[in-house]
């Protein structure tokens, strides 16, 4: 908010989610623990955490009773992200854009990625099935 407040007062083009300009002012504003790549490397994380936070919470905890390290459970948000997403037509964006922690935070690439994949593979295995019906055979 401070960014945008900036922005404002000088005339700028006011951002409306996470950009390096808001990772440089909160390094400048002394908050270095902010840290720009480990920030999008679990923004899916924290999406999961703000959609579904029981799920959320039960990974985790799986997860960490097997001892499994941080980097297979961020591998494993993944997958109920895309089951959302799948369940609200697979418009990942409109999921981000609508919830309001979430709305500041560009969709991961591979998020987006793995929707589209998935999508594709339903929509084929649908299509299968559906033509499978008519075969005279």
């Amino acid at each position: 908010m401070q960014v945008q407040a900036i922005a404002k007062d000088r005339g700028e083009k006011c951002p409306t989610k996470v950009t390096n300009q808001v990772f440089r002012y909160a390094k400048k504003a002394g908050a270095s623990y902010i840290n720009k790549p480990k920030m999008r490397h679990y923004v899916h994380c924290y999406a999961l955490h703000c959609l579904d936070e029981e799920v959320s919470n039960e990974l985790r905890r799986a997860f960490k009773e097997r001892g499994e390290n941080v980097g297979a459970w961020r591998q494993a948000c993944y997958k109920p992200l895309v089951a959302i997403a799948a369940r609200q037509g697979w418009d990942i964006d409109a999921i981000f854009n609508a919830h309001p922690r979430l709305s500041i935070w560009y969709v991961p690439t591979k998020l987006r990625q793995l929707c589209h994949a998935e999508r594709n593979s339903a929509a084929a295995s649908s299509s299968v099935s559906v033509g499978s019906a008519h075969l005279p055979f």
